[in-house]
């Protein structure tokens, strides 16, 4: 079956995903993440493939190199940008 996927939203999503588990620092809530990616996406060019399910991951792959760049500066951007403004409670530090 043929699918329509936007590879910069894969691209965006390993990258946060990436990003966060090597810094204990910022939250990695659902929320957060979300809207970490959805920042991130609104600073990025659509990448749209026509392509069936199994065969995504070889596309992404051939398009990661190109963007990798692109993809990082702007989760990066987003990163802190929802850690200044977080659409949750921020915890409170324990005593």
């Amino acid at each position: 079956m043929l699918r329509l996927f936007n590879v910069m939203e894969i691209m965006v999503l390993e990258t946060v995903s990436e990003i966060l588990s090597h810094n204990e620092t910022l939250c990695n809530c659902e929320r957060c993440r979300m809207d970490i990616a959805a920042l991130a996406l609104n600073d990025l060019p659509n990448s749209y493939v026509v392509t069936v399910e199994g065969e995504v991951m070889l596309r992404v792959q051939s398009l990661k190199q190109q963007a990798k760049v692109d993809v990082i500066k702007a989760v990066s951007k987003a990163i802190a940008r929802v850690a200044d403004y977080p659409h949750h409670q921020k915890k409170k530090a324990a005593r």
